[in-house]
């Protein structure tokens, strides 16, 4: 896979901007919280290639994973993270068990059923 140029990639400016204002803060606030000067979100996010500690920064502020936005951009097979891939396990083995519980009642069922 080839790198994707800065134009593919999410405008995480405008996208912590919008999240900041929807927490009832700015970037310039944030980026004083973070012992920052003002500037330091708006001159780090506009470049659209955000380095992954400002992200983390970023994401723990404001109660939100902003990785998520970079998911879509990644091929199908890697896309899951290991916890999801996990869940997906569990639905699995949950739904097998659903199956054999169902089976075993249409049994008892059938034996009521046989009974009358």
């Amino acid at each position: 896979m080839a790198l994707k140029s800065k134009k593919e990639l999410p405008d995480m400016n405008a996208i912590a901007r919008n999240w900041a204002k929807h927490k009832g803060t700015s970037l310039s606030s944030i980026s004083r919280k973070l012992k920052k000067h003002n500037t330091f979100l708006h001159q780090n996010l506009r470049t659209r290639d955000a380095r992954p500690s400002v992200l983390l920064a970023l994401s723990d502020f404001l109660g939100v994973n902003l990785f998520e936005y970079y998911l879509a951009l990644l091929p199908e097979h890697i896309r899951p993270t290991a916890q999801e891939k996990e869940l997906l396990k569990e639905i699995e083995a949950l739904k097998k068990e659903l199956e054999r519980v169902g089976e075993e009642r249409d049994r008892y069922w059938k034996v009521i059923s046989s009974r009358q």
